[in-house]
């Protein structure tokens, strides 16, 4: 690979991030998972050469105690030319998904048997649903305001 490509691989990778840079930064949350009400804080930062984007999650309920956590990194994929989500959370897990950007958001596209997630971004909003499978009413429903 040239220095060319090299370079143009880098400046197409972070134009294609630009539809989720609406996550960084710090926010703040209420919601429902699983069930339990639960307070939320979200972490978005840039990494490396500002060509991934991390989004650490924590929820906890009201006791306190952590109910779920999770890192995400987002990246575009200039090959397939398409953003991804790669999903770390508990007990060694890992999902990777690729993200469709919507007119008000954006959506992880996964398979028929997965949960299906959905998220809207406003400018200081940002919402997101997790549809379980054979589920009418979302398992996780969280609303956030930048903090």
């Amino acid at each position: 690979m040239t220095d060319d490509s090299w370079a143009r691989q880098g400046e197409q990778a972070k134009s294609g991030l630009a539809p989720l840079r609406g996550l960084e930064g710090r926010w703040s949350g209420t919601g429902v998972c699983h069930g339990q009400a639960v307070s939320g804080q979200i972490v978005g930062r840039l990494l490396l050469d500002g060509s991934w984007l991390e989004v650490e999650e924590t929820l906890r309920g009201s006791d306190g105690a952590v109910a779920h956590s999770d890192r995400c990194l987002y990246r575009f994929n200039v090959e397939e030319e398409r953003l991804e989500v790669i999903q770390l959370f508990e007990h060694a897990s890992m999902t990777t998904s690729i993200v469709e950007p919507t007119p008000d958001g954006f959506r992880w596209v996964t398979g028929p048997g997965a949960p299906q997630l959905r998220f809207w971004m406003e400018a200081s909003a940002l919402r997101y649903t997790v549809l379980l499978p054979d589920e009418s009413a979302p398992a996780a429903d969280m609303t956030y305001q930048r903090a």
